[in-house]
């Protein structure tokens, strides 16, 4: 072996026992859970329920704490996880809301720049409607918009994953959407309800509750269980998936073997039994992504978003 492969190998052993090292003892204090969100939404919920299964099945040295910071639009949460200390003792935990708010410069930088850990579970949206809309269904809804462009108006968070969801389905089925600017997912459904707008994005679980709503248009994969007559955008030809992906963020220099801790635990806690019951009781659904894989996965959704964005300025 020559004089170059030795020094080679001698720093590639050097770095994998280095990076070995890392892992060893972590976590050495408890590990912080940035959502950037107020406590009680949707988000804080599923990450205190993922935690709390972690800590009762013993999974880690130390416990996990969720930190609420809300305010900025999420932005003030996600920059400090950012600039948080890359040693796996803080944690990022948030949706396609880091996508959407770099593709509308509202956030200075890209979800690339943290290091995903692990997706642990996610929700799909629909389009939704209500008594006295006067849509029918999906191919209605269709066919009322594409008769009078931006006239048939649907309410909307500006920049949001809803706002993105509508126009991704809107380029696909060459269409164009009015909207109203009327906030998040409550105040949508209140301006549906009140008749004010004809349709709005949210996810399943008021529209399931509430026989006052119905759904037009899934965008999961697959139909919604709850919701067995509502067709996917992909069986009306538009291939259009849009979902609120929750992902487990780590400052990017994270050590290697630190992340794959990490995602080792989610691994184990999504496989559990109970934490599945729980979470789908409260609407969501458990997946276990890492990796590559995740990478892969979050890429395509920013691609998807990406060819959009454009349309909301």
């Amino acid at each position: 072996m020559s004089k170059g492969l030795i020094t080679a190998s001698a720093l590639a052993l050097s770095t994998a026992f280095s990076s070995g090292l890392a892992a060893q003892g972590f976590p050495e204090k408890p590990i912080q859970v940035i959502v950037p969100f107020a406590a009680g939404g949707q988000g804080d919920v599923m990450a205190r329920l993922v935690i709390k299964r972690i800590e009762e099945m013993d999974l880690l040295e130390q416990p996990m704490v969720v930190v609420n910071v809300p305010g900025g639009a999420a932005t003030i949460g996600m920059r400090q996880a950012r600039q948080a200390d890359a040693d796996g003792h803080t944690l990022l935990y948030i949706h396609q809301t880091m996508m959407t708010s770099e593709l509308t410069g509202v956030l200075d930088f890209s979800y690339a720049e943290l290091e995903p850990v692990a997706e642990t579970n996610f929700s799909c949206l629909l389009t939704a409607t209500a008594e006295g809309s006067g849509i029918a269904d999906a191919e209605d809804w269709i066919a009322q918009t594409k008769a009078t462009p931006g006239g048939v108006k649907e309410a909307t968070l500006v920049g949001s994953i809803a706002h993105f969801t509508t126009e991704m389905f809107a380029k696909a089925a060459d269409m164009k959407v009015g909207y109203v600017n009327a906030g998040g997912g409550a105040d949508r459904i209140a301006s549906i309800l009140g008749n004010h707008t004809k349709s709005a994005v949210v996810v399943a679980t008021p529209v399931v509750r509430n026989p006052k709503l119905s759904a037009l248009v899934y965008y999961g994969e697959d139909r919604h269980p709850e919701l067995p007559d509502t067709p996917t955008a992909i069986e009306l030809g538009y291939d259009v998936v849009s979902c609120l992906d929750n992902i487990w963020y780590a400052p990017a220099g994270t050590p290697d073997d630190v992340v794959a801790k990490l995602a080792g635990v989610f691994e184990q806690v999504t496989q559990d039994a109970e934490l599945i019951e729980t979470i789908e009781a409260k609407g969501d659904e458990v997946l276990f992504v890492a990796g590559d894989d995740l990478k892969s996965r979050l890429a395509a959704i920013y691609e998807d978003l990406s060819a959009v964005a454009g349309n909301l300025k």
